[in-house]
């Protein structure tokens, strides 16, 4: 029954949302259950995208500082940095209350720091003036 919210990296939504429920309901199966996450419980929100795959937008390298600093999680700026700016700004929309539960799911991607080291650099230092 509960909702699954997808933030699309790379992707429209209506492209996205098909890849996010077959992954969800393989993730289902996997811990056992005989059931399928129904189409419409999944939604992906395509606005964290930027430019494209790849592409880190200001909003992604102020999730990556905010993880950073606050919480010492670190991001990539291709997957979960855009991921979690799209929870921040979920947040900041109000789309949760104090009362509910939320789980982000870190993919990894730390290699793609070394990548996006001007970015990063750049980003990191303007968080700390």
């Amino acid at each position: 029954p509960l909702p699954v919210q997808g933030i699309s990296v790379s992707r429209p939504s209506p492209l996205q949302e098909a890849k996010v429920q077959e992954l969800s309901s393989a993730t289902l199966h996997h811990l056992g259950f005989d059931e399928d996450v129904p189409a419409d419980r999944v939604h992906v929100d395509d606005r964290f995208r930027g430019p494209g795959y790849g592409y880190p937008t200001e909003g992604t390298l102020e999730a990556i500082t905010i993880a950073a600093r606050d919480e010492a999680i670190i991001l990539d700026p291709v997957y979960t940095g855009k991921a979690m700016a799209g929870l921040i700004s979920h947040v900041r929309e109000g789309r949760f209350g104090p009362d509910d539960t939320v789980v982000f799911l870190h993919t990894g991607g730390s290699p793609a720091l070394f990548a996006y080291n001007v970015e990063m650099d750049r980003s990191l230092e303007s968080a700390t003036r």
